[in-house]
C-alpha cells in the first residue's frame, strides 16, 4: 500500500463512489421521474381546464339530458295507452323513476331570473310526470275519455317544457359568453406555464444528464492529457485526483501507479546508467593510472642509466680511483646501487614519507659528489612524519632532477645553485615543497603547467618529468585542484608546492 491508499485509509468515508452502471441508472431514473412528472403536471392542468369548461356548459347539458330524456317517455306511453302492453308499462315506470331521481329535489334561490325559471321548470317535469301517472290510471279504469284528456293536456304541457327549456339554455348561454373569454384567457395562461414548465423541466433534465456525463467522462478527459504528457517523456505531472464513479477511480489509481513506476523505473534507470559512466570513468582512470605507473617504473631504470647520466657518473668514478683510491669510489658506486635498488624494489603506488625521503638522500649523495661546489642541497623534514603520512611514488626526486637540468642550466660552473626540500604538516595537510634559486619560468608557461592534461603517448615520455608529477597528483587527487602549484618569475627561482589532505585517502587507493 502506497502513501496516497495509506492516507485514504485514514480520513473517515464520507460517501462511496458508485459504479457507471448505478450512475447511468440513477440519470435515466432522475430523467425519468422529472419527465413523468411534467407529464403528470400538464394532465393535471389539462383536466382542471376540461373541469372548468364543465363546470360552464354543465347545465345546459343537464337540461339537454332531461329533455332527450321527457322525449323518449313519450314513446312507452302513448304505446301502452294505445295497446295497454305490459312491456311499455313496465318501460313507463322505469323512466319515471329516472327522471324523478334526477331532478334535485332542492335548488338555492339564485340571483336572476334563470334560477326561479328552473325551479318553475321542474315543478312542471313533475307535473308532467303525475299527469302520466293518472293517465295510466284512467287506463286500467278503461276511461278513454280521461286518459285522452290528460294525454292532451300533457301534450300542451310537454310543449310549454319544452319551449322553456329551449328560453333557459338560451339565456344561460348569453350568459355565459363573459364567462368564456375568461375561460379562452385562462386556457392562454394555462398553455403558457405549461410551455415555461415544459422548458424549465427539459434544461434541468439536459443539466441532470450533462453532470452525470461530464463526472464520467472528465477523469477520461484527464487521463487522455496525461497519456500525451507521458508520451512526450513529462513524469513530473502531478496525480489525477479524482472521486467519481468507482471504476474511473480504479482507472485513474492504476494509471498513477503506472505513472510513479515508470518514473521511477526511469530514474532508477538514470542512476544506475549514471553509476555504471562513473565506474567505467573511474575503471578508465585507474587502467590509465597502472599503464603510468608501469611507464613509471621501466622510465626509472632508463632514465637514471641513459648513456648522459652513465658517463657522468662513470667518469666521476673513474676520476675519484685516480685520484682518491678505491675507497670513496667504493662509496660512490655503493649509493648509485642503493639509489638503483631504492627504485627497482618498490612497487607501490602510494608509499610512506620515508620512501621518498630515503630514495632522495641517496639521490642527493650522487649530486653531490657530481656537483661538489656548484650545487647546494637542503632537505628538511620532521622525523615523526616518516611513517605517519602516505604520498603518490617519486613526486620529490623528478622534481629535484627538473632543478638539475632546466633551472641552472644557463648558470656558470662556480655559481650558487641551491635546491631546498621540505616536508612539514599544517593540521591536516602535508606539505612539500622544492625551490630553487635558477632562471624560474614565465607565469603563463606555469599555468600551462598546471592545466590538467590526458595521458597519452607523448607525455609517456615524460614520465619522470615535472609535467608527469603535476599530471599523477591530478590523478590521485581529481576533486582538489589545489594539490600542486608553483610560485615563479622570470630569473626569481621556481618553487613547486605540494598540499595532500591526509584526511582524505587518494583515489587510486579506493578503486578495485
Amino acid at each position: 500500500m502506497n502513501k496516497r491508499f495509506a492516507a485514504r485509509a485514514q480520513k473517515p468515508v464520507v460517501r462511496l463512489p458508485r459504479s457507471i452502471r448505478m450512475q447511468m441508472l440513477l440519470s435515466i431514473a432522475g430523467v425519468f421521474i422529472i419527465l413523468s412528472f411534467s407529464t403528470a403536471y400538464i394532465l393535471f392542468s389539462s383536466k382542471n381546464l376540461q373541469n372548468v369548461s364543465d363546470s360552464l356548459f354543465e347545465q345546459e347539458r343537464f337540461i339537454k339530458s332531461v329533455q332527450e330524456d321527457l322525449d323518449r317517455f313519450k314513446g312507452p306511453l302513448l304505446d301502452y295507452l294505445s295497446t295497454r302492453s305490459s312491456n311499455a308499462l313496465a318501460q313507463i315506470f322505469i323512466d319515471t323513476q329516472a327522471l324523478r331521481a334526477k331532478l334535485p329535489t332542492y335548488m338555492p334561490i339564485l340571483p336572476g331570473g334563470a334560477g326561479l325559471r328552473e325551479r318553475e321548470l321542474y315543478s312542471l317535469i313533475r307535473s308532467y310526470l303525475n299527469l302520466a301517472d293518472q293517465a295510466i290510471e284512467e287506463k286500467r279504469g278503461r276511461n278513454i275519455a280521461a286518459y285522452t284528456r290528460i294525454y292532451d293536456e300533457m301534450a300542451g304541457l310537454l310543449d310549454y317544457i319544452n319551449r322553456e327549456m329551449e328560453a333557459i339554455s338560451t339565456e344561460r348561454f348569453r350568459s355565459q359568453i363573459d364567462a368564456y373569454g375568461f375561460f379562452i384567457a385562462r386556457s392562454g395562461n394555462l398553455q403558457f406555464w405549461n410551455l415555461l414548465f415544459i422548458i424549465f423541466v427539459s434544461i434541468f433534465a439536459f443539466l441532470m444528464l450533462f453532470l452525470s456525463v461530464r463526472r464520467i467522462t472528465d477523469p477520461m478527459t484527464r487521463l487522455s492529457a496525461m497519456a500525451a504528457e507521458l508520451a512526450a517523456g513529462n513524469f513530473s505531472i502531478d496525480d489525477i485526483e479524482s472521486e467519481t464513479v468507482r471504476e474511473m477511480d480504479q482507472v485513474v489509481e492504476a494509471f498513477n501507479k503506472m505513472k510513479k513506476e515508470i518514473r521511477n523505473y526511469i530514474e532508477e534507470i538514470r542512476w544506475q546508467e549514471n553509476i555504471k559512466q562513473e565506474y567505467m570513468r573511474e575503471k578508465m582512470r585507474n587502467m590509465k593510472m597502472e599503464g603510468l605507473v608501469r611507464h613509471m617504473e621501466i622510465y626509472a631504470l632508463q632514465a637514471q642509466m641513459n648513456p648522459h647520466f652513465l658517463f657522468n657518473t662513470i667518469n666521476t668514478g673513474m676520476q675519484l680511483a685516480i685520484v682518491e683510491g678505491a675507497e670513496r669510489t667504493s662509496e660512490y658506486m655503493e649509493y648509485m646501487a642503493k639509489l638503483f635498488r631504492h627504485i627497482i624494489r618498490n612497487k607501490e603506488i602510494i608509499v610512506p614519507l620515508r620512501h621518498e625521503i630515503e630514495g632522495l638522500e641517496f639521490y642527493f649523495y650522487i649530486l653531490r659528489v657530481r656537483f661538489p661546489h656548484s650545487l647546494d642541497l637542503d632537505l628538511d623534514y620532521d622525523e615523526s612524519l616518516l611513517d605517519a603520512v602516505k604520498v603518490p611514488v617519486s613526486v620529490l626526486q623528478p622534481l629535484v632532477e627538473n632543478c638539475v637540468i632546466h633551472a641552472f642550466k644557463d648558470g656558470g660552473a662556480n655559481a650558487a645553485n641551491t635546491v631546498k626540500v621540505r616536508a612539514e604538516k599544517q593540521g591536516r595537510l602535508l606539505l612539500l615543497s622544492v625551490r630553487d634559486n635558477g632562471r624560474g619560468m614565465e607565469t603563463e608557461t606555469a599555468g600551462r603547467l598546471l592545466h590538467p592534461q590526458s595521458i597519452d603517448e607523448s607525455s609517456m615520455s615524460r614520465v619522470m618529468g615535472l609535467e608527469n608529477v603535476i599530471q599523477r597528483l591530478y590523478f590521485f587527487y581529481p576533486d582538489d585542484p589545489g594539490v600542486v602549484s608553483i610560485e615563479t618569475a622570470p630569473g626569481q627561482g621556481m618553487a613547486v608546492i605540494i598540499r595532500i589532505d591526509t584526511g582524505r585517502a587518494p583515489r587510486i587507493a579506493n578503486s578495485d
